[in-house]
């Protein structure tokens, strides 16, 4: 009876062990096989941070809810890029459904909110109105300036942008910068400005491999000339020099010190993370989808720019927050350390397994024993 008592405890062991690993694949890792991921049934999409596969998932339209309460104690931080009454490209958001998701979220009890509030709420547990939503722009294009600001003026929406500062006013491209002048136009309306590195928003290479390429602010780079790889030490004196330029740039502009970074792309790093703390960033922002909390320094963002957008399912992601946006629990988490819980929790499944089956074996002796005597 010892034998199958310890037999049937490894077994318990061994199914929570790798439904624990199931669950910490599909809400740290399922970025690394998007197409699988898409393919798994709605209770894996509700397991997850990042939903970009499959954003309106089961959803339909429902009724407006003027006094509905979807959150508390919690913030969306919304995305965006650009917005045009006739979009070229597939991250463009045109100015008809960017209006309409206006409509919907005022229409629905959303609250927009400032950074300012946002950084209170993060770093010091402020209060934030239910439903809170905090709106923002990556890259400082022009049409922020031209089509999206009027539109958040006339629905007295705050918002803030995130500037490649060597890029402002940058006319080359699909997608031509606004100007300072313009930028310190918006700042006097109600637009709050941040940071989206110096030079930084592109991917470099990551090894002599052609093709192999990473975001520059987030890894070290290959150093073609030298043929090597660029040292922590080199990386991080780059990655330093970068941001603390793009504060300085903003500080001389915009008459305010930099407290925010976007990070290109959504990736970071540890050593990024400390170089920011460094620096007087309080706060970063990824491309993951999630609710904010307070201590989430480093917060999610819901894409809600793009061609393929439908500001009715929009809303209602955004009303079903908690159940389809997952709040991660570990917010204090670094990559590393999910890195060693992953690892740790993987060898000891695998113990646990060798256990399992080696108690098992001799579960099936002692039947075979058995019936031979």
């Amino acid at each position: 009876m010892k034998l199958k008592r310890i037999f049937l405890i490894l077994t318990s062991l061994l199914i929570i062990g790798v439904l624990a690993l199931g669950v910490l694949t599909v809400r740290w890792y399922n970025s690394y096989f998007p197409s699988l991921f898409k393919a798994m049934p709605g209770f894996v999409h509700a397991l997850a941070l990042d939903k970009s596969q499959t954003v309106y998932y089961g959803l339909k339209p429902t009724k407006l809810s003027p006094n509905g309460i979807y959150y508390r104690d919690r913030v969306i931080v919304l995305m965006y890029h650009d917005v045009n009454p006739e979009p070229q490209d597939i991250k463009s958001l045109s100015t008809a459904d960017f209006e309409r998701q206006l409509e919907l979220m005022a229409s629905n009890n959303f609250h927009w909110i400032t950074m300012e509030q946002y950084r209170d709420f993060v770093l010091h547990r402020a209060p934030v109105p239910d439903n809170a939503v905090l709106l923002t722009f990556d890259d400082g294009y022009e049409s922020l300036y031209s089509h999206a600001y009027p539109l958040l003026q006339k629905h007295g929406a705050p918002a803030s942008a995130f500037l490649i500062a060597s890029k402002v006013g940058d006319r080359k491209g699909a997608f031509p910068k606004a100007t300072w002048n313009q930028i310190k136009e918006m700042q006097q309306g109600g637009i709050e400005f941040f940071s989206h590195t110096f030079d930084s928003h592109s991917y470099v290479p990551n090894s002599p491999n052609k093709g192999d390429l990473k975001a520059k602010l987030a890894h070290p780079m290959y150093l073609k000339k030298a043929g090597r790889m660029e040292t922590e030490e080199e990386y991080e004196q780059r990655v330093t020099e970068d941001l603390r330029h793009a504060n300085e740039v903003l500080q001389q502009e915009l008459g305010k010190p930099n407290y925010a970074l976007a990070f290109p792309y959504g990736a970071y790093s540890d050593p990024l993370l400390k170089v920011c703390e460094q620096l007087g960033i309080e706060l970063t922002f990824t491309v993951k989808s999630g609710l904010n909390a307070p201590g989430q320094k480093n917060g999610y963002r819901l894409n809600a720019g793009g061609m393929d957008n439908n500001p009715a399912l929009q809303i209602e992601l955004m009303k079903l927050a908690e159940k389809r946006l997952a709040v991660d629990y570990s917010p204090f988490l670094s990559i590393g350390a999910r890195k060693a819980v992953f690892l740790s929790l993987t060898v000891a499944v695998l113990l646990i397994g060798l256990l399992w089956l080696r108690f098992g074996w001799l579960l099936v002796r002692r039947r075979q024993s058995g019936f031979s005597s």
